[in-house]
This record gives structure tokens, sequence and C-alpha cells, in this order.
């Protein structure tokens, strides 16, 4: 009998991938992989890159420190704990680590409460984290951490007030809330060179949300946007904004998240970054500044075997901004990941910057890929003109 059209493509990314595993382990991995996505979006194992390759291709490139390093999605907890006993803390960050290091910000979201004493609330997906993980953020160069989103009050309030003295200890900035909602919409401002850079968080949901007297999420009305970004303007260089919105898995951002983030460039920010989607969103040129509306996952602590993950690396210069875009290989299924995301190169990378232009539309046009990597030039001469005391 001749084998399926299905079962070909397994035993051929089988062969593809070299695991080194016994055929009937390895087919049982590829099998359940391919219920979830396209044998096609599996790459080969010569186009996933170990910390090593990563480290000497950026060395022969040349690149030079990135002003702020952005990933999506990241949680420490759920399936990856096991992983995490196993590896050490520092595990899911080895591979791209080189990449980490050269961005003088490091921009994450973090989901999962890092609460010791707070319970964890009883929900679909709720998570707590051993605050001891804290440390793994910092020693791996995440200096800011969004916490505006879903998983904020996964340990009720009480686990908010630890995440926070836990971040603050572990020398790791918490972005996007606050003690109360005062606190929660205050930016985060660091230095990148001869920059400073403001950051916002925010999440739209009432559930999370910091009061007068609760600690919480910032919300995103546009009468706060407004005042957050105009009163940071006054500080800083350059401002990003980050957002937990969308649908999982639904790749068009609605309209209410477009309409958001172009108010949030008509206030004054520089970049808008999204996250929540688990995927990789549209790309957008709004005014002459970019629009991530998703960056997919970086490491979340589940078998998710549908997500996609960026990187990030932007470049802030007096006349210009540049982006590079890594993508990332983030399906924890496949044990080449197991919740050590990895960096991609050629055709696998290729394939998926490809994509996105495809589904980015005009802006699409802006990027342009170079040896696996994304590349955009945005000249500061574009786009709105905010009364900048700084570097123009």
């Amino acid at each position: 009998m001749q084998p399926s059209t299905h079962e070909q493509k397994m035993s051929a990314h089988s062969q593809k991938t070299d695991l080194m595993l016994p055929d009937t382990e390895r087919a049982s991995i590829w099998r359940q992989l391919l219920q979830h996505i396209s044998a096609d979006d599996l790459p080969a194992t010569d186009e996933l890159l170990s910390a090593e390759q990563l480290d000497q291709r950026l060395d022969g490139q040349g690149t030079t420190p990135y002003s702020l390093l952005a990933m999506g999605d990241l949680m420490l907890g759920g399936r990856a704990k096991k992983v995490l006993a196993e590896h050490g803390p520092d595990y899911p960050f080895a591979a791209v680590l080189p990449l980490l290091r050269r961005a003088a910000v490091v921009l994450g979201n973090l989901e999962g409460p890092l609460a010791r004493h707070a319970s964890k609330e009883v929900r679909r997906y709720s998570y707590r984290v051993n605050p001891a993980l804290a440390g793994s953020l910092r020693r791996a160069g995440i200096r800011v951490v969004n916490l505006a989103n879903n998983h904020l009050t996964d340990c009720g309030r009480a686990g908010i007030l630890e995440t926070l003295k836990a971040l603050v200890a572990a020398d790791v900035m918490p972005l996007g809330a606050g003690v109360n909602e005062s606190d929660a919409h205050q930016p985060v401002i660091q230095v990148a060179g001869n920059y400073q850079i403001g950051l916002l968080g925010y999440y739209w949901n009432r559930r999370t949300a910091a009061t007068v007297t609760l600690p919480g999420s910032a919300m995103d009305s546009p009468d706060a946007l407004q005042a957050d970004i105009a009163n940071l303007r006054k500080q800083v260089d350059r401002v990003v904004v980050t957002f937990h919105w969308g649908v999982p898995y639904v790749v068009e951002p609605s309209p209410d998240d477009r309409a958001k983030a172009r108010w949030a460039i008509e206030c004054g920010a520089d970049v808008v970054i999204g996250h929540h989607p688990h995927i990789v969103q549209p790309l957008e040129i709004y005014r002459g500044r970019p629009i991530f509306y998703s960056v997919g996952n970086f490491m979340l602590g589940s078998g998710n075997s549908r997500a996609e993950g960026l990187l990030l690396g932007l470049r802030f210069e007096d006349h210009r901004t540049l982006v590079s875009l890594f993508p990332l290989y983030v399906k924890n299924r496949d044990p080449r990941v197991n919740y050590q995301p990895k960096v991609l190169q050629r055709n696998a990378a290729e394939q998926r910057l490809r994509r996105l232009i495809d589904i980015s539309g005009e802006s699409g046009r802006c990027l342009r890929i170079e040896a696996g990597q994304g590349q955009i030039e945005l000249p500061r001469t574009c786009g709105p003109s905010p009364d900048e005391s700084h570097h123009g």
C-alpha cells in the first residue's frame, strides 16, 4: 500500500529535521504538530540558529547595538515548569542571548503573576510563577516588562503586589501596572546611548484595571492615551507604546485596535507594539511611524503548536528609525524548541517575512528582506512633528 500524502510529508519532515529520536517517537511528534500546522511551516534543523551561530552571524554583520529590543508574550510557568527545573531558570533565553545582549533596553510582555503566597484563581487559563524567576529576566538583559495583560490578576490583587515586589527586587522595571491607577499609568524611562526612551503599557479590561485604591493595569481610553503620551513627550526623545489586545490566532487587527494604534501615533508615539494574539499580525506605517499589531509569542509555558514570534530590534537615530525583524520558531511541542525559542534563518525566515509583507498591504512595501532578516528604514522627517526638546 502506498503511504498517504500526509504520511509522506511527515516522513519527509522527520528526515529533514534529523531529530535524534527513535523513529516511532519522532513520527508521533510530527503527527501531533501536523494536527495544527502545515508541514511547510516546519523548518529544517539547519534553519534554526543556535546561540553560537547567532552570535557569529551578528558579529559578521557588524551589528551595532539596538536602542530597544522588543519581544512578545513571555510566561515562565505552566508546562515550562518541568523544563526549567531540569535545565535551569536561564534556559528559555539561551538561544537568543546574543541578540538580547546587543540592546540597551529589552522589553517583554510578562504573563503570569510572580507570586508565592497569593492563591491562583480558578479560570480556564490561570498561572502562578515562581518569584525567583524574576532574576532570570534580569540576567537575560530584560530590563522592562509589560504587566498590562489578561493574566495580571491570575492570583488576585495580592498577586499583583507580589509581582511588583519581585520585579523591583530583581531590578526589572514593571510597565503598565501599579499599586493604584495613577501608578499604573506611570511611564518607564530608559537610556539608550544618547537617547531617553519612554515606554507606556496598556490593556483594555476592567477586570484587571487599577483603581484609586486597588492595584492593577492601565486602561487605554483616548483621553488617557493623549494625556500620558503628551506628558511623556516632554521628558524623552522617543516614545514607545505597547498594547495587549486582539483575538488569539486571528490575523487581522480589529478596526478598534487600528484606530487606537493610529491615535497613539497622532498623540506623539514613535512606535506601537502589540501582543496577545500569539501569532504575528500585520505591520503598518502610519504617518511615518511603525505599528506592529502583534509580535506573537516569545516563550509561553504552554504546548502551543500554532504560535509564531518576532523579535524587533529598533535603532533610533537623529534623522531616522531603523527596525530589524528576526522571525522566531516558538512551537514548544517541537523538541528542537522545547520552551527555548530559536531565531530562524534562510528559507524558513524568508518565508515568514514574505508572509508578513503579504498581510501588511501597502505598508509591506517598506519591509525588505536581507539574509533572512527584515529591515525597515523610516526617515524622521515623515509623520507628525511633536514639540521635542531633545534630539528632534
